[in-house]
């Protein structure tokens, strides 16, 4: 049988316990209406005509580093070189 001290942190711990999956909980609704929202503006990009793919694309761009999109644009060119793609 338990003492009273063991039930009251067990309680304390219970309760923290429950904060931490709710907070987690309340991130996830969130998130997922940020993810609604995305959606929602690229629907709203491609009915007045933008390629929601190119978009995409310039998004995660925009996230990179200058240099590391150089080299890789450089090292692109080269393997398009040497297939005649040029």
């Amino acid at each position: 049988m338990q003492d009273e001290s063991s039930d009251a942190s067990y309680g304390v711990a219970a309760g923290e316990l429950r904060q931490f999956i709710e907070r987690y909980e309340r991130l996830e609704s969130e998130k997922k209406d940020i993810a609604d929202q995305q959606k929602e503006v690229m629907a709203e990009a491609k009915g007045r005509g933008y390629d929601t793919k190119v978009m995409r694309k310039v998004i995660a761009l925009r996230k990179r580093d200058a240099d590391d999109i150089a080299e890789e644009e450089a090292v692109l060119e080269m393997y398009k070189a040497a297939l005649g793609m040029s």
